[in-house]
Formats: structure tokens, C-alpha cells, sequence
């Protein structure tokens, strides 16, 4: 059985001298894994190779046994060509860092077309806009809607609770962000849903980025920090 899907190419790994293993979230079957003969093939063409790099938006023709077993491709065209994310160093380091998010938070997502449809949107918005140095902050807060871990600004409280994702007035335990913390991260998301525009101090969003980290390690399993944020830390200082 075959099916048509749109696909968001989020890793290549090398499977021997010659294959690969293709990691992708599409819009019908959700997190998926493609084998790719001879992707690794010197005579493989150059064209082939260019449709599989990371962060890609494709529509493919690709098998769909649904047994736990590594899919084929059958077809496939680019069906977004990125105008500048691969020229602009910022937003390439941006779209590594949303790569490798998304690897380590989606890797038993079934399918969601609207989560895809953020995802997808948010490549593209990355691409087109001018470049925006907190574009990855808002982009983890926004993930957490479709993860299950929204944090609830509205509530009361100086202290961030990180497993039930509200605040407190008090910190009962080490699960919850420090008083300054909280106070930069419920600042900042009150002007993200008042739709005022904000640019975070350097520090600052070093802070909230380290604090968001630990709290999807705490909510999704398995969950190892990119490597990409100590090259996101280092920028705009």
C-alpha cells in the first residue's frame, strides 16, 4: 500500500557505506523512518540527494505497512524551495536547533495535521520574515500546545511549577524554576499573547532557553538537550 503525504525531512542517518535512514514527521503518518538505497552511492544523482537534506519540505509517494518496519519511497518532489535559511547563517543555526527539537520531541507522535501544519509553517515563516533573535523561544512554547505541556501564564504566583505547568506562590520542590526565572518567562509570554513586539536581552533569553530545555526534559521521555544550543548561546552576545 502506498500513500501521499507531504513530509518534513529531519535527519539523515548513514545505515552503511551506501544507505540511509531517513527521519521524517508527515502529515499522515506522523513520525516516520524511509530507507534510501544508495543514498551514499557516489553515483548517486547529486539532484536525488539534494531532495533529502534536513529541513526539506517534500510530497512523497511512500510505502505505508504500519508494522513497525522501515518505509520506502517511491516518489517524491520539493513542494517549498527555501529562498534564504541556507544562506543566512542566523536562521540556519535557528532551523538546526527547531531539526533537532523536533527529532527528540517527536519520536512517537502519530499523525496531527495541525501540529504539521505548524511545523511546516514555521519553516516557512523562518525563511521569509526578517530574521527574528527569539524566533526559536516562541517556536518551543508554541510546540508545548500540541505536546501537552502548555504553561498557563495566567495564573498566580512568582514561582513556575514545571510539571504541572502553572505558577505558584510558593516552591515546593527542585522541580520548579527560580523566582527569577519565572519572572522573565511569565514577562515574556504576556507580551507574546498580547501580540506586542519584544526582543529578549541576551542574558535573558540564554535564561528562558536553558529553562525551556529542562522543562521538556521533564515532560517528554528520553529527552537529550541539542547540541545546537551552546552554538545558540554564544550567538548575539
Amino acid at each position: 500500500m502506498y500513500i501521499k503525504t507531504k513530509a518534513i525531512i529531519l535527519s539523515v542517518i548513514k545505515y552503511n557505506d551506501y544507505d540511509a535512514i531517513v527521519q521524517a514527521y508527515t502529515q499522515k503518518t506522523g513520525f516516520t523512518a524511509y530507507f534510501l538505497k544508495n543514498y551514499f552511492n557516489k553515483k548517486t544523482k547529486k539532484l536525488k540527494k539534494a531532495y533529502f537534506q534536513p529541513g526539506t519540505l517534500l510530497e512523497i509517494l511512500a510505502t505505508d505497512k504500519q508494522k513497525s518496519q522501515l518505509e520506502y519511497i517511491k516518489e517524491v518532489k520539493i513542494y517549498y524551495h527555501y529562498k534564504n535559511i541556507h544562506l543566512n547563517f542566523n536562521k540556519l543555526n535557528i532551523a538546526t536547533f527547531m531539526r533537532e527539537v523536533l527529532i527528540e520531541s517527536l519520536k512517537n507522535e502519530q499523525e496531527d495535521s495541525k501540529l504539521f501544519q505548524f511545523i511546516e509553517e514555521s519553516f516557512i515563516q523562518l525563511d521569509q520574515q526578517d530574521f527574528k533573535p527569539d524566533f526559536h523561544i516562541i517556536f518551543l512554547i508554541n510546540l508545548t500546545r500540541f505536546l501537552g505541556f502548555f504553561p498557563d501564564y495566567q495564573t498566580q504566583g512568582k514561582f513556575f511549577d514545571m510539571t504541572n505547568g502553572k505558577f505558584s506562590s510558593q516552591m515546593q520542590s527542585s522541580k520548579y524554576a527560580t523566582a527569577e526565572e519565572s519572572l522573565i518567562f511569565k514577562k515574556y509570554l504576556g507580551m507574546i499573547f498580547a501580540l506586542k513586539k519584544t526582543t529578549l536581552k541576551h542574558n535573558d533569553r540564554k535564561k528562558i532557553l536553558d529553562f525551556l530545555m529542562k522543562y521538556y526534559e521533564l515532560h517528554i521521555a528520553k529527552f537529550t538537550v541539542p547540541k545546537s544550543v551552546k552554538i545558540l548561546h554564544k550567538l548575539y552576545e
